[in-house]
């Protein structure tokens, strides 16, 4: 066996060390290595910030730093050639066979360095053992009252799409099935064998939890619903589109006192399908018209795919690494406006497809408020009020498309949308956007509704609705809007009447 330094390896030569070391699940973060030219001389100085940028998953990072802080290599390059006449039976006395001084000394050296290289890894592994044992545990937070009154709502009622998941015990090395949580929905514990729970409340009580995983920007909250026998849990990412926010993370739930601990379980935080990058995207404007034109996928800077969309499709490359990817969209036509967005790619998960509409040139003071929503309910409209400084109130929808410089621009009856109206502001007035169910199928609060609102030439905001287990509403009130400065203040809640006049004078 030959030992070299790391920093002496070219590209090349590091890719296939660390592949052959590592293996095939490790194949995407070597092809980064590629992309980025990374040689032995550039891994070895590697700091977080580095891994970071190319995207590498805590999960993989342990085993890359552990041969990274090695410094050396078994077997960099070729393997010395074997004597030309090897005797494997050395006649004794015969010293032509015999090792010479100088190759002593340099097996000696040999059989040192190895013995080093064990001693240093021994040492390595003892001191992150006691890093680890002495690592402080965050004290317990409850952050159910830091939370918007729509994620409140998610965790409060459950949507139907929330699935009790199991309890994983951390030690459990190399657990199968770690339950996925995302921000879209709550997940669900039983609670019925759990100690130290509150009990005779006659109300969720929210309760305080502490983790340890790849981001201390990630924190849970938590509600314990007695009369439903169960732990609703919602991790809050911060920065959705920061990848090193996804993976394995130790959550231990307390009780109200943050004293007693209730439940210690393994899961793994993944990023919502909303902004997953899917293998194709669907587009349209917001007259429901599919554009043609081109689409980019930007890559820490760098294009790493042009293609064509055509009547609306644009199929992507289905061999993308895991990141953060920014998509850029450009309509043939002038008259549209190129769309930019991010999106990501976690642990290798596509999803199958995506719709997205593209706007258009905006004049002053003017805003589009394009809805979209999912197969059900079929018929989602929407509705937007102007109260003006006298008190009156116009209103548009499909029942009067055009009134006082709002307008709406088409009206879906089959399902997805988009429905869009547009306003251009006037002063002194505030203006109140709400979506109603007209359907008599299907709840607005597992309809997937999106609204996007955009401003000119960028787009300002991207609201989803509240995922419940809500029934009965008939609107969704989003927001209100300051016609002066455009400000866009989110309500978020639902009304249960089907009245279009009562609306405007509660919100007002």
């Amino acid at each position: 066996m030959r030992l070299g330094s790391i920093s002496s390896l070219s590209c090349d030569q590091l890719c296939k060390y660390l592949h052959s070391s590592l293996g095939d699940e490790y194949s995407n973060i070597i092809n980064s290595f590629k992309i980025n030219q990374v040689t032995g001389d550039d891994f070895v100085l590697f700091e977080q910030k580095d891994y970071e940028t190319l995207s590498v998953p805590w999960k993989f990072q342990k085993k890359l730093k552990e041969i990274q802080g090695s410094g050396v290599v078994d077997n960099p390059g070729s393997t010395p050639n074997p004597s030309p006449n090897p005797s494997p039976n050395p006649v004794p006395g015969n010293t032509s066979n015999a090792p010479t001084s100088t190759g002593r000394e340099s097996l000696e050296t040999q059989r040192d360095i190895i013995q080093m290289k064990s001693k240093i890894d021994l040492l390595s592994n003892s001191l992150l053992q006691l890093v680890e044992q002495m690592k402080v545990t965050k004290p317990p937070t409850n952050n159910f009252s830091n939370l918007s009154p729509a994620t409140q709502n998610k965790i409060l009622n459950p949507s139907p799409q929330s699935k009790r998941i199991p309890i994983i015990d951390p030690t459990c090395v190399g657990a199968n099935s770690i339950p996925k949580l995302t921000g879209e929905v709550p997940s669900l514990y039983d609670a019925t064998l759990l100690p130290n729970l509150p009990k005779g409340r006659g109300k969720p009580v929210s309760l305080p939890s502490s983790c340890d995983g790849p981001s201390d920007d990630v924190v849970f909250s938590q509600v314990y619903d007695e009369s439903k026998n169960c732990i609703a849990i919602i991790p809050n990412v911060p920065n959705p589109y920061d990848i090193s926010s996804y993976g394995e993370y130790v959550v231990t739930i307390f009780d109200e006192s943050g004293q007693r601990e209730v439940l210690k379980s393994l899961v793994n935080v993944n990023p919502p399908e909303s902004i997953i990058l899917p293998k194709k995207f669907m587009i349209k404007t917001p007259l429901s018209e599919p554009i043609d034109g081109t689409i980019e996928l930007m890559y820490g800077g760098r294009n790493m795919f042009t293609g064509s969309v055509t009547q609306g499709d644009a199929d992507l490359p289905l061999n993308l690494l895991d990141g953060t990817f920014e998509v850029i969209i450009k309509p043939n036509k002038s008259n549209l406006l190129p769309l930019k967005f991010k999106m990501i790619i976690h642990d290798s998960v596509r999803t199958t497809s995506s719709h997205q509409n593209v706007g258009r040139p905006k004049k002053p003071k003017e805003m589009d408020f394009v809805l979209a929503w999912g197969e059900s309910p079929l018929d989602l409209d929407s509705h937007m009020w102007c109260i003006h400084p006298n008190g009156s109130i116009s209103h548009v929808y499909f029942g009067g498309r055009s009134v006082d410089k709002m307008s709406l621009e088409a009206d879906t009856q089959n399902g997805f949308g988009p429905e869009t109206i547009s306003i251009i502001r006037l002063d002194g007035c505030k203006y109140v956007y709400a979506v109603h169910n007209f359907s008599t199928e299907g709840e607005i609060a597992q309809s997937g509704a999106k609204l996007t609102i955009a401003h000119e030439t960028s787009t300002l905001f991207e609201r989803c609705i509240p995922n419940t287990r809500q029934t009965g509403a008939r609107f969704w009130v989003v927001c209100t809007i300051d016609g002066t400065s455009g400000d866009i203040d989110f309500k978020d809640h639902f009304e249960f009447h089907n009245s279009q006049t009562d609306i405007p004078l509660k919100y007002k």
